[in-house]
């Protein structure tokens, strides 16, 4: 009896996690790996670069999906900033930025998870918190 159990318990534990949801019925935050770009994973959707055309200067994010880079029009990083870290992750969604879009000269806003607004400077790579819905 006590066999049947564990097998029980075992299978599903193991259908748990190939559904992504942990044994406390919450979501599995995965990382990409080999090769796969973290918020592609979690946003199959996502934006991930654009251009400021006055400056020609592009910010993308970096393969782990928390990091925005600038650069110039000939390939040179600007400046690198891990966006989760600075402004916090978001209550909801997955911790990565999904979405770039330069809206004004000088500034690029992004959406970080779910809902997360974050404005960032694009000269120095400032961030700033605008909230989340």
């Amino acid at each position: 009896m006590r066999y049947w159990i564990a097998i029980t318990a075992l299978c599903s534990a193991l259908l748990a996690v190939l559904a992504g949801i942990d044994l406390n019925g919450g979501i599995i935050m995965s990382k990409a790996s080999g090769g796969e770009h973290a918020s592609l994973h979690s946003y199959p959707e996502a934006v991930l670069s654009a251009t400021d055309t006055a400056s020609g200067i592009t910010v993308s994010v970096e393969p782990n999906g928390t990091v925005l880079a600038a650069r110039d029009s000939a390939g040179t990083e600007l400046w690198a900033v891990d966006v989760v870290k600075q402004v916090g992750a978001p209550h909801t969604g997955f911790p990565v930025i999904r979405y770039v879009e330069v809206t004004a000269p000088g500034t690029v806003s992004i959406v970080v998870g779910k809902s997360q607004s974050v404005e960032i400077d694009l000269k120095s790579g400032k961030a700033k918190l605008l909230g989340e819905n």
